[in-house]
């Protein structure tokens, strides 16, 4: 056991190693509070212990991985950024974002998506829709509904199978060829 009431210090700045590739030490213990400094002069990266919480990485710092193009850091006060090369891979059984959203980019979803509550969230789309609305299962869901109908459908051409309630749509409101029946 060495004991110091001061400071251990080696002679001479970048003069000494702690340890070696061979002979590591096994723990480090810091008290509450503890900065690790990095860099000459100690200032230019400091990871500080913040008591009962965690650590923090000072200023606009960045932990990096692999390389300087991947790596978590703060850019601003408000902002952290996160980036990577190619992919940020997140595993987990939910992923619970509390925020605004918004992606750039072409989007994937695979899986069940729910948009929305039923009553209290609007769903707007400016883009234009490129696939076809098929439902699940044959006639199993509605467009619209009686007190929440759209106002006008712009149609090239389509199927009906049955109109019904001919009575409220008349037939002065019918224009062009029709075949079928009216229920």
């Amino acid at each position: 056991t060495i004991t110091a009431t001061t400071a251990f210090v080696p002679d001479a700045s970048d003069g000494a190693a702690l340890g070696t590739t061979a002979l590591e030490f096994s723990d480090l213990y810091l008290a509450d509070g503890a900065v690790l400094s990095l860099g000459d002069g100690g200032a230019d990266v400091t990871f500080t212990h913040v008591a009962d919480t965690g650590v923090l990485l000072n200023s606009t710092n960045k932990i990096q991985f692999n390389d300087s193009s991947q790596y978590i850091g703060a850019s601003s006060t408000a902002d952290l950024d996160i980036a990577a090369t190619t992919d940020v891979n997140i595993d987990a059984t939910t992923l619970d974002v509390n925020a605004a959203l918004d992606v750039s980019g072409a989007t994937t979803l695979n899986g069940a998506v729910t948009l929305g509550d039923a009553t209290g969230d609007d769903i707007t789309n400016t883009g234009r829709w490129v696939g076809d609305f098929v439902p699940k299962s044959n006639s199993a869901i509605d467009l619209g509904t009686s007190a929440l109908q759209f106002a006008e459908a712009h149609i090239d051409t389509g199927y009906i199978d049955v109109i019904t309630n001919a009575s409220a749509v008349g037939a002065s409101h019918l224009t062009g060829s029709f075949t079928g029946s009216f229920v």
